[in-house]
Order: structure tokens, then C-alpha cells, then sequence
């Protein structure tokens, strides 16, 4: 039997709690995150069946040495890392799940964060579209590659808009949770 186990499963960007929920009911199941790609395969060492709190952070901070020191200090261990998502770890207490972001403010920062990427990846496609004519260039390339390039945008344009508008729904729901 293999040691490791390779499953695909997506997640959209505003949905880190259930990536949360599945990664510890995973680790319930002896199933331990090894290491995740961005195209949503997610490698698993097979072990002892544990209780696995995993927490899902977007910061610039966790590039930076003192603040993965923190987390190690605190009891957390970066368990996988892909595109600037970062994959926190740390043993259940009492069957409780320690928090990362422990108030709507900081919830609410992750999450323009993330807003703040996604509509930053839309840049390149302006400037292809707009300002380098790309339809004329379009026109100048073969068949089966404008195929694939316009399923791949096609994707791009149908996902972006509503990833886009349901982290701005929450980051909306955490500012108004502040308020009250």
C-alpha cells in the first residue's frame, strides 16, 4: 500500500473554513497534509488517525521569518505552502480548534487581501486585451491554440466574476459584524 494519497478536490477562495473542515476530518482518517498544487491536487501521508486543527492563511506574513516563528511558538506547524496560501497545523486541545484570526477585523483583512490578488490577476488580462490589440494578434495563430486559449479564458472570465463577488460578501458580513 502507497504511503502517500493524491486527491483532487476544489475549493473556491472565500471557502477556507470547509478547506479547514475537510483537511482535519482528512487527518481524522490517519490522511496528513503533505502538500497541495494549484491546480487543487492535494498529497496526503498515510499515518495514525489524529486530531488535526488546520488553519488556511493568504498573508504577506508568512514569508517572514519572525512571523513563522511566532506560529511555531504558538504550537503551529506550516504543514504545506502553494501560491501564497499557507496550510497551519497543530494538534487538537480537548477537541477544541485553536483560532488563527480570533476576531471579524483580522477575518476581514484576510479576505481583502485575497480580494486585493484576485483582482490584481485581472491586470494582465486588461493589458493583453486592451492596449496590445490582442484581437488582431489573436487572429494571426493557429486553430488549436486560440481553442485552448479561449476555453482557458473563457474559464477565467466565467470563475473570476463570481470568486470575486463572494469574497467581497464576506468581507462585507465580517465589517458589518464589527460594527455591531
Amino acid at each position: 500500500m502507497s504511503k502517500t494519497v493524491r486527491i483532487f478536490k476544489l475549493f473556491w477562495a472565500h471557502e477556507d473554513e470547509a478547506q479547514e473542515d475537510w483537511l482535519r476530518a482528512m487527518a481524522r482518517q490517519g490522511l496528513h497534509l503533505l502538500k497541495v498544487n494549484p491546480l487543487c491536487f492535494w498529497t496526503f501521508e498515510r499515518g495514525e488517525p489524529a486530531d488535526i486543527v488546520y488553519r488556511v492563511d493568504f498573508p504577506n506574513a508568512s514569508h517572514d521569518p519572525a512571523f513563522r516563528q511566532l506560529m511555531q511558538d504558538a504550537g503551529w506547524r506550516l504543514a504545506a505552502s502553494t501560491v501564497g496560501w499557507h496550510y497551519w497545523r497543530t494538534p487538537a486541545v480537548r477537541g477544541k480548534a485553536p483560532a488563527l484570526f480570533t476576531d471579524n477585523a483580522s477575518k476581514a483583512n484576510k479576505f481583502r487581501q485575497r480580494l486585493a490578488m484576485f483582482v490584481a490577476s485581472a491586470i494582465p488580462l486588461f493589458v493583453t486585451f486592451v492596449l496590445l490589440d490582442m484581437p488582431r494578434r489573436l487572429g494571426e495563430l493557429s486553430v488549436p491554440f486560440l481553442v485552448a486559449y479561449c476555453s482557458a479564458l473563457a474559464f477565467y472570465l466565467l470563475v473570476m466574476p463570481y470568486t470575486l463577488v463572494r469574497l467581497w460578501l464576506r468581507v462585507r458580513a465580517l465589517e458589518r459584524a464589527c460594527a455591531a
